[in-house]
């Protein structure tokens, strides 16, 4: 690429938010992102501005609202997931890998899925309009959410369709058969975790992420847990920042 190129395009960065959450979710890491980025933080169907689609939602669906997005885009994109975003960016970095040209994975659930049973699933798949539920399963998956996140992330949980809920849930959790090989994207990717998440541990990584990739690398984020982005956002800010920068350097 030439510098003539790099001073009069941006590197364009896809956010795609996890369960319950919508394009809100990215505020934070959004202000923070800077200028020399274009950024798009997608709503999934089901949340947000598409909170009234109708199912089926699973995850091959989801991950072609993001596979759209892809396709509308003029060059190459970083994708970053976040959760069951994570699982929705590897579809879509498997299925246009010659337009993704890094994938950041942000407390990623595997793309295996996690096959919860019984009382577990069940508690996940009934919280569609449940509020209290919901606040009680974000505060017990994070350890420095501020009220103001807590409540963008309530805000967006509580106008989702308790059916959607159930189907998105069921979605992530069961997985994609993809996930139980290795990953069909080959490109540079980065795992980023919160190191006091409880939910997707170091171990989980470990076991059904990191192994899975040709060209992975793993960093923590301190002080936070399921949802970085809203705890630590300018340290996730800077993370994709440098992540999509080295990125263009490999490419120059």
């Amino acid at each position: 690429m030439s510098n003539d190129q790099h001073q009069t395009s941006r590197t364009k960065v896809v956010f795609v938010h996890g369960f319950l959450d919508d394009r809100t979710a990215w505020n934070d890491v959004l202000s923070f992102l800077g200028e020399d980025f274009e950024a798009v933080a997608l709503d999934l169907p089901g949340s947000g501005a598409h909170v009234n689609d109708e199912g089926p939602f699973t995850l091959r669906r989801l991950a072609e609202s993001v596979i759209a997005e892809i396709d509308r885009s003029d060059g190459p994109v970083v994708l970053v997931g976040q959760s069951m975003g994570a699982q929705l960016s590897e579809l879509a970095a498997a299925a246009r890998p010659g337009k993704v040209a890094g994938l950041v994975l942000l407390t990623p659930v595997p793309l295996a899925g996690v096959h919860l049973t019984g009382d577990a699933a069940n508690s996940f798949r009934s919280l569609g309009g449940d509020a209290e539920a919901q606040q009680q399963g974000r505060l017990g998956v994070s350890v420095s959410l501020t009220p103001q996140a807590l409540e963008v992330l309530l805000a967006s949980g509580t106008a989702m369709h308790p059916a959607s809920v159930a189907q998105v849930f069921d979605a992530w959790n069961d997985g994609d058969a993809a996930g139980t090989t290795s990953s069909a994207y080959a490109g540079p990717t980065l795992i980023a975790r919160g190191i006091a998440d409880p939910f997707v541990t170091e171990e989980v990584i470990d076991a059904g992420v990191l192994p899975r990739f040709t060209n992975a690398r793993l960093v923590g984020i301190a002080d936070a847990g399921h949802f970085p982005h809203l705890e630590k956002p300018e340290d996730v800010s800077r993370i994709v920042s440098d992540f999509a920068r080295s990125l263009d350097r490999v490419e120059a």
